[in-house]
């Protein structure tokens, strides 16, 4: 028994990180799909998906434009996400300029992250923001994140976060997908910051 023990102590780790691990691949996998319908999108129309007020939209407007561009009937989610949402947010404020002509660096501009409703929106450090663990009525239905130049930032618990292993799935504008830390997104910079990859550049 003792033996049995210990071998689960030694095994049961590992196969969760396993476990986590392929969860991540999975996730960038998804990402990568869902990048090459954004830029689909953004080629045929040459503009910034729309997004939903976040107070009052019930819907993700993003995932219901994107639909319409894609060759599957695929339902981005992020398969870590505990939440009961889908996981995946948009830039708020990328939704809110217009034109990707208004985007100067596409490729250093993040779009879309791992995202949810953080419970400690107040700290200065992004890679130390953690998800609730449950949602009341879901919480997370407009699908976007936001960022420092929100007017409601410093309360507001919509952020993207860590969700494999110390790192979160990206999309950047120009459609290719990453796994970075939330820090290298740069929230802990204001608008205009070269290490801001949430703002236009």
């Amino acid at each position: 028994m003792v033996v049995v023990g210990v071998l689960t102590a030694i095994i049961l780790p590992s196969l969760n990180k396993a476990r986590l691990k392929a969860n991540a691949v999975q996730c960038v996998d998804q990402f990568r799909e869902l990048g090459a319908v954004y830029t689909k999108y953004i080629s045929e129309t040459d503009a910034i998906i729309p997004v939903s007020d976040v107070k009052n939209s019930k819907n993700p407007t993003w995932q219901r434009t994107l639909k319409s561009y894609s060759d599957s009937d695929v339902s981005w989610s992020c398969p870590g996400c505990k939440q009961g949402h889908h996981g995946i947010g948009y830039n708020h404020f990328i939704g809110e300029i217009g034109s990707i002509d208004n985007v100067r660096k596409p490729s250093a501009t993040v779009a879309f992250g791992d995202a949810g409703i953080i419970r400690n929106p107040l700290q200065v450090n992004p890679d130390l923001w953690i998800e609730r663990k449950t949602l009341k009525n879901n919480g997370f239905g407009s699908g976007v994140f936001l960022v420092p130049s929100t007017k409601d930032w410093k309360k507001s618990s919509r952020r993207m976060v860590n969700r494999h292993l110390g790192r979160s799935s990206v999309i950047f504008v120009d459609g290719h997908a990453d796994s970075i830390p939330v820090s290298a997104v740069g929230f802990q910079y204001k608008k205009g910051h070269v290490r801001a990859l949430w703002d236009n550049q």
